[in-house]
């Protein structure tokens, strides 16, 4: 089985996993042997500025993609995956290390998508946005790292 979770940084199993499905500048693709990881592969999102529709679901095909797990996705981005077989699973966060073991284990509840603080890209865009976008991208790994040790002080569970 190989799962593509949508990624902040291309850091394998530490990664965190991004918000935004469309927007996300690394997929990080993992391929399972029954609960064993077999391979992490680091991948660029070549339409991370701009994307046609349905591009991104006919990678993930092309890459043998299973299932794709992300923050938020689209209804229609989620009809693309169906068209492929794809699993689209929602409303993850924290690291990537973090989601594939609920996923091994059982226990990952989909959710709801996370409601997305995606501030579309604009040409010349300020200098106070792009400082947001940083924040709330460290936000996120902040939020990633406090999962990983309550799990970890949590025994795993």
């Amino acid at each position: 089985m190989r799962i593509a979770f949508t990624a902040d940084e291309p850091k394998g199993l530490d990664s965190v996993i991004s918000y935004h499905f469309g927007r996300c500048p690394y997929f990080v693709i993992v391929e399972l042997d029954g609960r064993d990881v077999k391979k992490v592969e680091n991948v660029d999102n070549p339409s991370a500025e701009s994307h046609a529709a349905g591009e991104l679901p006919q990678l993930m095909n092309q890459l043998g993609v299973n299932a794709i797990v992300t923050g938020g996705m689209g209804p229609k981005a989620q009809e693309y995956f169906a068209q492929y077989g794809i699993q689209p699973i929602t409303g993850a966060y924290g690291k990537v290390r973090d989601v594939l073991e609920e996923i091994i284990e059982g226990t990952l509840r989909e959710r709801p998508p996370l409601a997305e603080e995606h501030v579309p890209h604009v040409e010349g865009e300020n200098e106070e946005i792009r400082r947001l976008k940083l924040e709330v991208r460290e936000l996120r790994r902040e939020v990633a790292e406090l999962k990983s040790l309550l799990r970890e002080l949590m025994g795993g569970r």
